[in-house]
């Protein structure tokens, strides 16, 4: 029997909200899709929570909140939800922390390892230290959140602890932006024969720095080979509109492509030969 898992990943549409009730009655339309759909993994984008800054700036304020509805929410539907990102204090520092819910009531966090400038200054957060690998339901995955993906090392290290789906969280504000992390995302599944779910944030929200618009489309982006869409992409979303896309994956397929796929990137790696040829010595230097 194969294992096959449906997912979705959400384009959510950032906007001003008025209180916290609005936010999560938002966040509850997209699970409901998602549950029509028959979706097992629901995954968010990054700054996921942002609205609430609107309410109230300070990030510490909505953690229980938005922990409560989404741990009652991956129980009530019986789906694991990664619930984008939110800014999280530990140890005096804030950080990027993605969340992800289990049905069981368990709770797993990954930090941001990579921050952009605006992160650094002037919101002032803290880097992450490790990569975490985690089971569930739906099989092994990791997060890269949104830059983390631009750097081949995180992926490549998920994919040698056995994760068979990489979840990358994202919030871009122009497409240059949006493009640097999607051909990013196609990459880390090419070389790693693995899967991408690349949850892209859209709109807007007007009043707060670094979020006044945000730009893309979601994703499940497979490695490009015969059995697969030719394209690496299984399943995407219209530009800029707050959607739920769905897609269902083979993870049995990916295992039989590692084995006798057309290329074998992960099997044919050559670390021995990944350096820098230097000239022997009596050979001369032409100006």
């Amino acid at each position: 029997m194969t294992r096959r898992v449906r997912i979705a990943t959400v384009q959510f549409d950032h906007r001003p909200i008025t209180g916290f009730d609005q936010f999560a009655a938002q966040v509850l339309t997209y699970v409901r899709l998602a549950e029509d759909d028959g979706s097992q993994l629901v995954v968010f984008p990054e700054y996921l929570t942002a609205p609430l800054m609107m309410l109230d700036p300070d990030w510490r304020r909505w953690t229980g909140p938005y922990r409560e509805l989404f741990g009652s929410l991956a129980r009530s539907t019986k789906m694991t939800i990664l619930a984008g990102t939110h800014v999280t204090e530990r140890d005096e520092m804030l950080y990027n922390t993605a969340h992800l819910f289990l049905p069981s009531g368990e709770v797993h966090t990954q930090e941001k390892l990579h921050l952009t400038p605006g992160e650094v200054d002037p919101w002032g957060l803290g880097r992450g230290q490790g990569l975490n690998i985690i089971d569930t339901p739906v099989g092994r995955v990791a997060i890269n959140i949104c830059f983390d993906v631009e750097f081949p090392e995180p992926a490549r290290l998920a994919a040698d602890a056995g994760v068979d789906i990489l979840l990358v969280p994202s919030a871009c504000g122009d497409r240059q932006g949006f493009w640097r992390v999607r051909h990013c995302c196609h990459a880390r599944a090419v070389e790693n024969q693995i899967y991408v779910v690349h949850s892209a944030l859209v709109g807007g929200l007007p009043s707060v720095r670094y979020l006044e618009q945000s730009y893309g489309r979601s994703a499940v982006i497979t490695p490009c080979d015969i059995p697969f869409p030719p394209g690496g992409i299984m399943a995407e979303g219209e530009w800029n509109q707050g959607l739920c896309v769905t897609a269902e994956v083979d993870l049995d397929l990916l295992a039989r492509v590692r084995e006798a796929g057309c290329v074998l990137p992960r099997k044919e790696r050559q670390p021995e030969a990944y350096r820098i040829l230097v000239a022997e010595r009596g050979v001369k230097k032409v100006n």
